[in-house]
């Protein structure tokens, strides 16, 4: 019995690879039904000239399913994205609702198979709802965590290139958004400039559409470093004529990006200043440092002065 099952294996298996290629060939002759899910698209409705334009303010499906007629053979090639359902919204007054029904005739091909799109099946209507179309300049703000090194320091604010974009869409959706963020974007253990492009977000619910989808955002790290500025001045803040500091320069001890602080200059960088009113008593006035410094003062020796007429 083994012998015989063993005997002539090869023609045996060929016969075999044989009956299954006749009976594929016979199957795929014949013709079939599939369904596909394909793209919709449905586009805004046309108005006349000179008049304002019209768009949708609901959402849509981005797929339809269809059943597509055809060879199987053909059916085995095909996929959804061979095919295309395009419809129109006709037009209409904003916050109409409107029903468009989807019809095979509506499903466009590049394919040159033999194929039919005999029926949409899902879903064979959609209510959609219009407005008028607007357009504003927003802010974009970042979504970007960076956690510099040890012993290294952001040095100024994030930077956008572009600061802001048009966008555009239903005047209703417009309304409702203020800002456009970035992705989100985490670094970490950061020790030099970040430079990158980061895609841009719709705000989710909205149809709204960005006049470019993405931003150049330049964050600069850099070694903390820190040391003494020598004979930094002290301006009198509301005194006479001839007023002075006393002592005029005082010593500065700062921290920060070791390229930043590299380039001070104590004369003109610093702007150290002490109120007049405050620094003419015996105890002498606090000094007072500027805001938006992108460096720290540590301390200032001394921290107090007092004034002299000259």
């Amino acid at each position: 019995m083994h012998r015989w099952l063993i005997r002539d294996w090869g023609a045996k298996l060929g016969a075999v690879l044989l009956a299954a290629a006749l009976w594929f060939h016979a199957a795929t002759e014949h013709s079939y039904r599939r369904d596909l899910d394909v793209p919709l698209i449905v586009e805004d409705p046309v108005v006349p000239a000179g008049e304002p334009s019209i768009v949708l303010s609901s959402p849509v499906p981005s797929l339809v399913r269809v059943a597509v007629f055809g060879e199987g053979k053909d059916l085995l090639r095909v996929s959804g994205d061979d095919f295309l359902l395009r419809v129109q919204a006709p037009s209409g007054e904003p916050g109409r609702r409107l029903n468009l029904r989807l019809e095979p005739g509506q499903v466009e091909s590049d394919s040159e198979l033999g194929l039919t799109v005999e029926e949409v099946i899902a879903p064979r209507e959609l209510t959609v709802i219009l407005d008028h179309n607007g357009e504003r300049r927003l802010p974009v703000r970042p979504r970007i965590g960076l956690r510099p090194a040890e012993f290294h320091a952001q040095v100024g604010p994030t930077i956008l290139d572009p600061d802001s974009v048009d966008v555009s869409g239903p005047l209703s959706h417009l309304r409702e958004v203020d800002l456009i963020y970035t992705d989100s974007l985490f670094r970490d253990g950061v020790r030099d400039e970040v430079d990158l492009n980061v895609a841009l977000q719709v705000p989710e619910g909205h149809l709204l559409k960005l006049s470019r989808n993405r931003v150049q955002v330049r964050i600069d790290v850099q070694e903390l470093a820190e040391y003494d500025l020598l004979n930094v001045p002290v301006a009198i803040v509301g005194g006479p004529r001839g007023t002075v500091a006393e002592p005029s320069r005082v010593t500065v001890h700062v921290r920060g990006g070791a390229d930043l602080i590299g380039s001070l200059d104590a004369e003109k960088d610093i702007g150290l200043t002490v109120r007049y009113e405050s620094a003419k008593g015996d105890d002498g006035g606090r000094i007072e440092v500027p805001l938006g410094r992108l460096y720290e003062i540590r301390r200032i020796i001394p921290a107090r002065v007092t004034v002299v007429t000259r």
